[in-house]
């Protein structure tokens, strides 16, 4: 049996120094002629790397880490095929975990990740208040951190999201375009930053236009899920509308808020408009389609798997990079009856 090629083995045939095949392998200054005759020492022997080697030489495990509520998610899914795409093209792997199991909140295998060092980085999508802990416990065991589209102000770590107040008023400019005066908004959970923006962006600018936003039937839900948009038509059908245009924090509440609304009998959009955050694929296949705000999942995906290898490989500052979102128009807004 042919023994496989090692550096070793490169460095005799090249007639140099393993250290100088080192170099020449990670990228540094390496004499011409070295370059040439290494080059083709390793293209006649087949040789290639080891990549546990070289993250062992370098104290790296080779593995970064990404945690999110659910996996089931759909707006995961999207951002989830950005990470991967990113990963491709490095020499890594990824380990996954929900923070939710059956309704129950359970962080401990991030944790057993950040602990037993198992993991380079780490990737968390949607960090909220109750993620501070596992936040900082990768914060204070030095591994560098990247949060996607995070619930409340984050520090000490990369952060990738999107312009929600722009995104709001471009809600309002077209909804205000197609004459609604009567507009209201259903949020997340409170305390969501991205709510609390994407309905700043729209009360602010149905403000410039001399438009005011229905306070009376503004509220937000206990979660971002379809249930709470199911929900929410219960309570707002439940009496007179006074509103032709509804404005949803994400997809997923407008999704579960149209099945319902329609079951109750509400014709959208002749009787109210919907408009939803995130374009998740759902919204593009129910009738009427769903006009949304779209994030670009896939490119804020492969931003944060960049964003986290150029913190593995030398410390870099903390920024935040915010994407535009983009309006795709569909059905479920037109102009009201009256």
């Amino acid at each position: 049996m042919t023994r496989k090629p090692t550096i070793a083995t490169v460095a005799k045939h090249s007639g140099v120094a393993m250290s100088t095949v080192s170099r020449y392998l990670n990228g540094h200054y390496v004499s011409n002629a070295a370059k040439k005759r290494i080059s083709t020492v390793i293209a006649r022997l087949g040789y290639t790397p080891s990549t546990t080697a070289r993250n062992l030489s370098l104290g790296r495990r080779g593995s970064i880490g990404v945690v999110v509520d659910s996996m089931l998610d759909p707006w995961f899914t999207q951002l989830l095929a950005g990470i991967e795409e990113e990963l491709s093209v490095r020499d890594a792997s990824l380990m996954l975990a929900s923070l939710e199991h059956k309704g129950n909140y359970d962080p401990g295998v991030a944790f057993r990740w950040i602990r037993e060092r198992r993991i380079d980085g780490l990737v968390i999508a949607k960090s909220q208040k109750r993620e501070r802990s596992l936040l900082h416990a990768a914060i204070d065991a030095n591994l560098p951190v990247v949060t996607i589209a995070p619930d409340e102000a984050v520090q000490h770590a990369q952060v990738i999201g999107c312009s929600n107040v722009a995104a709001g008023m471009t809600v309002a400019d077209h909804l205000a375009d197609l004459g609604h005066r009567k507009i209201a908004f259903i949020g997340g959970p409170a305390h969501s930053i991205d709510s609390k923006h994407r309905m700043r962006g729209l009360r602010n600018r149905l403000r410039q236009l001399g438009i005011s936003l229905d306070l009376e039937t503004t509220a937000f839900c206990g979660s971002y899920e379809a249930e709470a948009g199911v929900e929410t038509a219960r309570i707002l059908l439940a009496k007179p509308l006074h509103i032709t245009a509804l404005v949803m924090a994400n997809d997923a509440l407008a999704l579960g808020f149209m099945r319902a609304a329609q079951q109750r009998g509400l014709r959208i959009p002749e009787d109210l408009s919907v408009v939803g955050f995130d374009n998740l694929p759902e919204g593009a296949l129910v009738w009427p389609g769903l006009t949304t705000m779209s994030q670009p999942m896939q490119e804020m995906g492969r931003a944060a798997c960049r964003r986290l290898f150029e913190s593995i490989a030398s410390p870099v500052d903390f920024e935040k990079i915010e994407y535009s979102m983009t309006l795709i128009v569909r059905e479920s807004t037109a102009r009201p009856r009256d």
